[in-house]
């Protein structure tokens, strides 16, 4: 039977969407993979546990060693230990600068990897996302319109990452999740520390990617949650949640998945965490270390993209490194 004829009732969520985007979270119960089917009284199992490890079929975006197929600012971006690599520091601040896959623009698919960040660092990973730069891209976004418009950015546009208020990343407005955008681009360094200069936005315009964004932080508050850059969204889908994106920039939630304790369970601080992101059609599904950590339904016709380049981005200070990038088109 396939994943999507499967059908079980999910404590509110929608089940078909769950069944689209969701093969990490199903396991098998013992009896087989038929188990429960010949009478309604056993647990429907849908499939076999989803193994990570298997890179069969998979694209490999990086190759360990160095940054070919990447482009970006080499005097931040470097390879360390296998990983893409990242560190800005209250000497040598980074702003917001982003490495962007040069293989193509995906539209469906399956993406993994792992990433670790220690002190403030922020970051995640883009996809389904356009280059500011772009002469031809005309969309609307914020600052969209071709490489001649002003960029929008969600530090200028006013907000922060910081919990609650309109603005913030913590819950509330009217999407369920609070909108706004991101706090300074540098965090505070220690009193009587001098700060460097990072590069202007010219310097790094050609690199600058506006669009969805997988988020991480090296202090579990916003990995898993489905962020835009230089988006009236800004914060889509807070972690934990499910939520459906409406037409105007609005979102409802649908369901809450779990709280920031049992985030904090699963996630491994200084060491790398594997994460998975399924884009199927207007779904996103956000996983890590195995657990479903956000659902976003996108039916803004105005807002949703339906392909777009993948890159990683980096802000605030401390180290961010991410390996073992696959992708598997769907």
């Amino acid at each position: 039977m396939s994943l999507r004829k499967t059908i079980w009732k999910t404590g509110g969520v929608p089940a078909a969407a769950l069944l689209l985007v969701a093969p990490w979270a199903l396991s098998q119960t013992p009896g087989g993979a038929n188990a429960g089917r010949g009478g309604r009284g056993g647990m429907v199992v849908a499939a076999p546990a989803f193994d990570y490890a298997n890179n069969e079929g998979w694209l490999q975006l990086f190759n360990g060693r160095d940054l070919t197929g990447w482009d970006g600012d080499t005097r931040y971006w470097n390879v360390d230990d296998g990983a893409i690599h990242v560190e800005p520091t209250c000497e040598k601040p980074t702003g917001t600068i982003y490495l962007v896959w040069q293989g193509g623009e995906p539209s469906d698919f399956m993406l993994k990897w792992e990433s670790k960040g220690t002190e403030q660092v922020n970051g995640g990973i883009q996809f389904r996302s356009y280059m500011t730069a772009d002469p031809n891209v005309h969309l609307k976004y914020y600052g969209r319109g071709g490489g001649g418009g002003t960029l929008v950015t969600a530090a200028t546009a006013g907000g922060g990452r910081g919990p609650g208020g309109p603005g913030g990343r913590g819950p509330g407005g009217s999407g369920g999740q609070g909108g706004g955008g991101r706090a300074a681009q540098s965090a505070p360094c220690p009193s009587g520390q001098p700060r460097g200069t990072a590069p202007s936005r010219a310097e790094e315009a050609k690199w600058d990617m506006a669009g969805p964004q997988a988020d991480f932080d090296a202090a579990n508050q916003w990995p898993g949650s489905y962020y835009e850059q230089s988006s009236p969204r800004f914060i889509a889908s807070a972690p934990g949640y499910v939520t459906l994106g409406l037409p105007g920039g609005q979102r409802v939630t649908l369901a809450t998945l779990h709280d920031q304790a049992t985030r904090d369970s699963w996630f491994k601080k200084n060491d790398y965490n594997q994460f998975l992101l399924v884009a199927k059609g207007n779904t996103i599904a956000q996983y890590m270390n195995g657990h479903l950590m956000s659902l976003f339904i996108d039916d803004d016709p105005d807002l949703f993209l339906p392909s777009g380049k993948i890159g990683i981005e980096v802000e605030a200070t401390g180290g961010y490194w991410t390996r073992n990038i696959y992708l598997k088109r769907l």
